[in-house]
Formats: structure tokens, sequence, C-alpha cells
């Protein structure tokens, strides 16, 4: 039995992921450009072959009453204004959450301002509020039920959050307009401010896309919910408040599909390429805590705890994590058709991809930091803290290991690896060493690994582990389907380029998370994607963030088509 196995037997289920970074990498960037798809199949195969890399079927708009009012969203400018106007006030609206964010308040200033959207969204969407159930779930987390005609279906989930990361006071100046602005460039087709890609975007198209419908007088047979969670950037604890609640209501397994921020719709050349990201890593943060003796820095020992803790920082980032190549890796597929079609022009990738040397293409592809990460798991040393005074030594030192983990490994392989140095350094130096399984715990509650000693103790925190994500269905499953022919019909039909543009669908990888971590016992059928077109640079979590005017409006069109194509092409009505 490893000394992890022995202290799992004690742990507590695990909680969830403190917080997701999301950005699908530079893969998401160029991913889109082909479709791909996760039928297993031998690395040198042609992926034509394997009925991937080809177009999606259409699925038509359910009535030419919402065919006019899709126009209407797409190319009337006056709409497009009142649609920018709703998000940049949004925008405007502070929505801050950090990682020590307090629990939700009506006395705390920071959640005064999620108050201000709330009244603000009311405002903005009345018919919606009219007609839709408003519930507050976990604080401020917010819950819409648009009932359908038959409860007996499985209700469509649609998510997105209200919480924005903060914003730096002294990177303010950098910003080409404030970043709660809200401001629109209109000749660039352009809005900026925190919040604009990630993803108060969302929140509006999916609101203003229920109102639509509403407005024209479609009345779903399956009922709508829109949950918009209000932490996602640090714990989701909301997001999770708002499944549990779900689940109570409705059951295990009672939703058809959930829809989240992750992938959208891109433009290369004249075709169009939808991205659904359809997994996700895994998360640990490891906070490794050196607590020696102290004293005056005059007589200081051979090694101090901070020059320890840093000989332990070093052995861990010389020794990363293996790469592997798996077939049930949606990032695999992606490199086969991008390099068959050229959107990654790198002849010996593609060599080692058609000829089926596995071993060759995991030694190129480790040497890539655009798409290595997505076969392997990743660790950042992302913060540090330790020491008082110049002359004092530090009793106290504090690394936190930040682990993404590959969708084929676990949580326990993780902290083995990590596990692993702590115990060469605790044994080179006489240390203890104690796990605690939750982080938030006291150190009494800690499992031994090590008794201490008069030199002192290693503590390792295991902070929100989450298992990667199971993988979501694509080829062949219904909610699949209607998802990529809504965007053939969009993209293909009405949108942009005319008719007749190539369209593409691709799932992909995401390397963080999202909210859906929470909602795994709703359903299978979870894709983090809004059919919008999307913004390339959208700096998100950084200076400039921003979004365009085009993205917003084709959010919006996406799900006024999704709505009623659920409904129309479901087996079960």
């Amino acid at each position: 039995m490893s000394d992890y196995q022995a202290v799992n037997e004690s742990r507590i289920s695990l909680p969830r992921n403190r917080r997701r970074v999301f950005s699908v990498l530079s893969i998401a960037v160029v991913v889109i450009i082909v479709l791909v798809g996760l039928t297993v199949y031998e690395i040198g195969s042609d992926p034509e072959e394997n009925g991937i890399c080809t177009d999606c079927d259409t699925y038509k708009p359910l009535k030419a009453a919402f065919t006019n009012s899709l126009d209407e969203i797409l190319y009337d400018r006056e709409y497009k204004g009142s649609l920018v106007k709703k998000l940049t006030g949004a925008i405007q609206i502070p929505t801050e959450i950090y990682d020590n964010t307090p629990k939700p308040s009506p006395d705390l200033a920071v959640w005064q301002n999620f108050q201000k959207l709330h009244y603000y969204l009311e405002d903005q969407f009345p018919i919606l509020y009219e007609t839709a159930q408003v519930e507050k779930v976990g604080g401020y987390g917010l819950l819409y039920t648009w009932q359908g005609q038959n409860s007996s279906l499985k209700p469509l989930l649609l998510m997105a959050h209200q919480d924005v990361v903060p914003v730096d006071p002294n990177t303010v100046s950098l910003w080409t307009h404030p970043p709660f602005s809200g401001f629109y460039n209109e000749t660039e087709d352009l809005i900026y401010g925190r919040g604009a890609e990630d993803v108060k975007r969302m929140v509006i198209s999916h609101l203003e896309s229920a109102e639509k419908l509403i407005k024209d007088g479609f009345v779903p047979q399956r009922t709508v919910l829109i949950s918009l969670g209000c932490d996602e950037e640090a714990s989701g604890k909301c997001a999770k408040e708002i499944a549990t609640h779900i689940e109570k209501r409705y059951g295990r397994d009672s939703i058809y599909a959930i829809l989240d921020e992750g992938g959208g719709v891109r433009e290369s050349n004249g075709s169009y390429y939808g991205v659904p990201v359809t997994a996700e890593k895994g998360y640990l943060d490891a906070e490794i805590t050196l607590f020696a003796p102290g004293g005056h820095s005059s007589v200081p020992p051979d090694h101090t705890s901070i020059g320890i803790l840093s000989e332990l920082m070093v052995e861990i980032e010389n020794d990363t994590y293996q790469l592997q190549v798996d077939q049930d890796n949606p990032a695999l597929n992606a490199l086969k058709c991008l390099t068959k079609f050229g959107a990654i022009n790198d002849k010996q990738m593609e060599k080692y991809l058609v000829g089926n040397s596995k071993e060759k293409l995991e030694s190129v592809l480790d040497q890539e930091r655009d798409f290595k990460y997505f076969f392997k798991t990743s660790q950042a040393l992302d913060i540090i803290s330790g020491g008082i005074k110049a002359n004092a030594l530090p009793e106290m030192v504090r690394v936190l290991l930040n682990n993404r983990i590959d969708i084929n490994s676990s949580v326990n392989e993780t902290l083995e690896h990590i596990l692993h140095h702590v115990k060469n350094a605790a044994d080179k130096y006489d240390l203890g060493i104690k796990i605690l399984n939750d982080g938030y715990s006291k150190e009494e509650d800690a499992v031994p690994i090590k008794p201490d000693t008069a030199n002192g103790r290693f503590i390792i925190k295991l902070i929100d582990p989450l298992e990667p994500a199971p993988l979501s269905p694509t080829k062949g499953m219904e909610a699949w389907e209607i998802m990529a022919g809504t965007t053939v019909s969009l993209y293909s039909e009405k949108a942009f380029g005319g008719k007749n543009a190539s369209v593409y669908l691709t799932p992909s990888l995401s390397t963080g998370n999202t909210d859906t971590k929470s909602f795994w016992n709703l359903t299978r059928n979870i894709y983090r994607y809004d059919g919008a077109m999307l913004f390339p640079e959208g700096n998100a979590h950084t200076v400039d963030e921003k979004t365009s005017g085009v993205a917003l409006v084709s959010g919006v069109a996406f799900m006024y088509q999704f709505i009623p194509n659920v409904d129309f092409y479901s087996t079960e009505l």
C-alpha cells in the first residue's frame, strides 16, 4: 500500500476545484480549424476514414417566425446597439471575486455589487422575469426556470457566471479604456471591460435569447433552466449549491444537456469551425508548508527553512510529468486533423502521426509548450511566502503548487508524485510529514506520514482536488447532433458568410475547469460551448479584456435557434 493509499482511506469526499483559468491554450485557437470526433482509432489512420473531419448535418430553424427574428438579431443595427448597451451596462457593475472573498452577505460591499447586477438584469429582461421563476441560490447565484409544457421531459440547462476576476489596481493605467467603463468602439466593433469576454457576454446572450423567444411566442415543451453562478472565478461554491438545488428538485441524471462557457465558433478562409469542449483536466492545489525552529539569524543552521523549501521546489520543477498520448484524448484527433489540413505546418509531427509512431510523437509533443499539456499533468509553483524579519530565522515557509491533472491520471497519482519529493527532503533533513486531505481543516486533523522531529515538519494541504471530468459523448448522441446541426444551420445559411459556407464541429479539451464540475451527477451531456463567433484576442483575465459585437449577437442567434431545435428534433417528443 502506498503512503497516499493509507491516507486516502481516511479521506472525506474530495472538495471541488477552487478556480479555473479558462483558456484552452493555443490549441483552442487552431483546433477549431477541423472537425474531430472521439472515435477510437490507431494513430496512423486517416481521420476522414473514421467519420471525422466531415460536415455536420443541418437542422433548420423550427418556424419561419424565428427565422425573421434571426435576421433582426444578426443584421439589424438598432437591435445590435440595444444588445451592446445591455452588455456594457452589466460590465459597469464590478462583480469582482477574489480567492478569499467572504461568504455571501448583504453587509459586504463586494456582494452589494451582485445585488446591483440582479436589479439591472431584472430591469433589462422584464418579460423573462415575468415568465420564468427566478430564484436566488447559494447567496447570489441565480436560477431561472422557464417551465415547459411537458414536465416528463428532462430540462435543458444553460450556464454562465456573473462574477469576474479582479482588476489589479497597478495595471488600471495600462487599459485602453477603464476596466469597468464598458466602452464600445463602434468602428472596431469592440466592447472593452472586465467580464466582456469572461463571461458577461454569455450572461446577456442567454437571457436575451430566452427573452426574444418569449416575445416571439415560443412556448417550450422542455423546461429551460438558466444557471448563473456567483463565484466561478474562485471556489465555484455558488454553482455547487445550484447543482444541489436542481438535483433535489429533479433527481440524478435529470438534465437533457448542459451548455456552459468554453468553446465557440471561429472563421478561417471562409469556413466556420465550432469547438465544444468535451473534456476537462483534473485539478489539485497542493500547499506545502515547512515548520522549523526559529532563532537569531546571526547563528543560522546550515540550511534554513527557506533553503530547504527552495531545494524541494527545484527538485519538483525538474521532475516533470510524463507525456502520454492516449487515443481517448480529443486533442490527439485534433492534431491529426490539424496536420492533415495544414493548420499545423510541422512535417515531423505529421510524419509521426501518420506513421503511427507513438513514442516519437510523444517526444516531439513534449517539446511544444502549446500542445504538450493536453497530454500530461502540469505543475506550476504559483505562490510563495515566508520570513518576517531580516535577523530572524523563518519558522514557517509555504509554497502553493498548482496541478492540472491529465485526463488519464488522478488526484492520487498527482499527490504520490509530490509526496515522493517531499519525502526525499524530509529524509535528507530529518523532518516529519503530515497530510491534510481537506485544505480547509486544521492541523490536528492531519494524517501523519512521517513523525515530527526536533528539526520540524512538512504539512501538505490538498486544496480543492478534482478528478478529470467524464468525457462528454459526441458523434451519434442526440444533444450533440442538434448542437452541431444548429451551428451548421446558423453559419452555413444565415450568418456572415452567406449560404453554402463549410461548417465543422470539433470536440476539444480544456486544461482548466468550469462550473460544470459540480453538475456531473445531472447528465453526461455537458458541452462547454455557446455557438458564438469568438473574438480571438479577448484578453480574458488580463489588461484590455474585450469582446466583439459579432460575438454577442451570434451567441444570441445560436441560442435562439438551439432552444427550439432541442424541442423540435428530440426523439422524446
